[in-house]
């Protein structure tokens, strides 16, 4: 990205440098400045039609987490209580939120403002009209990024320790030898917006739609009482995507291949013309070194099939902030913060990939075509070994079942560690930084392992030797660690047992 023209004017010195403005960007932005960081963000206005997202209930922790809860809210998105999917060979079924919470139906651009306000709130030092031009790093010791920007007509330049690509699929940072495509995972997005003022014929305007067809599926989120995003999803392989002059007759031709959704545009308006965007899911070989980290959509993205999509970006954004906070304040922090930045981003990437796969094979089993059954096959994802346990798979483990059982029928215990467990130390989060903390390893946790929902396996081993009654043990743990539910206590105890961490005397 070399640029012709060159500035003479010393450049600005920042901690970090956040390139791009969206959910991502912003809220890494927000975060680092509220921490007393110096914090230079890069954005310029988005050049394309804004897409409607549906956030989940669930991402109101996220909101609270990053101190963004109260703008949301006030902000005045639509609230949804729902989703109404047709999927597969199944009937058309109503899912509703658990305990009656409510999503949020949001459009991008009024989303996306309401965090960069935020971040400006927070003292990020946001230019919203820049292009970036090139990302350099000097070789001497310091390793300081520059990144050459220009603002209109005016080059500028700022230097950072670290730099955050929050470009989404422009991918600035990642393009450069760090993505790595699923040529099998190719997908278009047609959307366009219609608009109803006697209202919608649905049961319930707040859901959004979901529907799948034999090379697609397809999807529509409200905005407003009146105004709704329709989109369909195809493989450009599949489906031929014609020019911007005849796109409409293909989203058309698609909307006509649902079995509700042409229904549901009849009578409407259309607000504009149909646009194409490239959804194509793509991963990251590695998703940070020293001073750089790939964050949201720039780092991986899947099928927005999932719903997750600015979810993922929240949760990438505030982990990446804790990581480089961590660095900028503690150097030697880099290797182990790095390692968990990675693991997480690499872990998310593959739920959500298998999430899709599992999806797939329920309409694969309704389709003979061959876009749900190559979404359906796993083979090219990263199958990584996670070191988050599944719980699931523990609860009928054979070992860990008999673990229980004789835990039942002894009178008193007598544990102690086995040769085989081992403690190393490992990244994990504490409030906003990152420390190490130890973790157990043994053959059947080769990567280590601490909790087994939420009970602390360290802290049962630390205590196992001194008592010879569980309920003993139970109350003694309870007072040492937070408190566990005793069916999860007994769960973990079992498969420190069962796995061979602790053995009987």
């Amino acid at each position: 990205m070399p640029s012709s023209r060159r500035s003479r004017a010393r450049p600005a010195a920042c901690d970090a440098v956040v390139i791009g403005g969206g959910p991502a960007g912003a809220t890494v932005a927000r975060l680092l400045a509220s921490w007393g960081h110096r914090v230079a963000l890069l954005t310029r206005p988005a050049a394309r039609p804004a897409l409607a997202e549906s956030l989940p209930p669930s991402c109101r922790k996220l909101f609270d987490r990053i101190g963004v809860r109260s703008a949301i809210d006030s902000a005045g998105f639509l609230r949804s209580t729902g989703n109404t999917v047709r999927w597969g060979a199944g009937s058309q079924r109503v899912e509703g939120f658990a305990a009656g919470e409510l999503g949020y139906q949001v459009s991008r651009d009024e989303f996306d403002a309401v965090l960069l306000a935020e971040a400006i709130a927070a003292r990020a030092l946001v230019t919203q009209r820049a292009t970036v031009r090139e990302v350099t790093r000097a070789r001497d010791a310091d390793g300081r990024f520059t990144v050459s920007y220009d603002v209109g007509a005016t080059h500028r330049r700022v230097t950072a320790r670290w730099i955050l690509d929050c470009t989404g699929r422009a991918g600035i940072l990642a393009r450069h030898d760090w993505r790595r495509p699923e040529p099998r995972l190719r997908t278009t997005a047609i959307a366009a917006v219609w608009e109803r003022r006697d209202g919608w014929p649905l049961a319930d305007p707040s859901h959004t739609l979901v529907e799948s067809y034999e090379d697609g599926w397809a999807w529509s989120v409200p905005v407003s009482e009146t105004r709704r995003h329709v989109t369909v999803m195809v493989d450009p392989a599949l489906t031929m995507v014609a020019g911007r002059a005849r796109l409409g007759a293909t989203y058309r031709t698609e909307l006509a291949r649902t079995a509700s959704f042409h229904h549901l545009v009849e009578g409407a308006t259309p607000i504009g013309r149909p646009f194409a965007r490239d959804a194509s899911s793509y991963s990251c070989a590695c998703a940070g070194e020293d001073g750089a980290l790939l964050v949201g959509d720039a780092a991986s993205f899947i099928d927005p099939l999932s719903s997750f999509g600015v979810k993922k970006a929240l949760a990438s954004a505030w982990l990446a902030a804790v990581v480089t906070h961590s660095c900028l304040s503690n150097p030697s922090l880099a290797g182990p913060a790095l390692e968990l930045y990675d693991a997480r981003e690499q872990a998310i990437y593959e739920s959500l990939r298998n999430r899709l796969a599992q999806l797939s094979r329920e309409a694969a089993g309704a389709y003979a075509g061959g876009f749900w059954h190559d979404r359906a096959d796993t083979t090219d994802s990263l199958n990584r070994e996670g070191a988050e346990p599944d719980v699931a798979a523990l609860r009928t483990d054979p070992d860990v079942l008999a673990a229980l059982v004789e835990l039942r029928q002894r009178d008193s215990i007598a544990l102690s560690p086995t040769r085989a467990l081992g403690r190393v130390p490992k990244p994990v989060v504490a409030g906003h930084t990152i420390a190490l903390e130890e973790h157990l390893v043994a053959p059947a946790f080769p990567e280590g392992i601490r909790y087994l929902r939420s009970v602390d396996l360290v802290a049962i081993v630390d205590l196992a030797h001194a008592h010879r009654q569980v309920p003993d043990l139970f109350d003694a743990y309870n007072r040492a660690a937070p408190p566990a539910a005793l069916p999860d206590f007994l769960g973990a105890l079992s498969v420190l047992i069962g796995k061979r961490m602790l053995a009987f005397a």
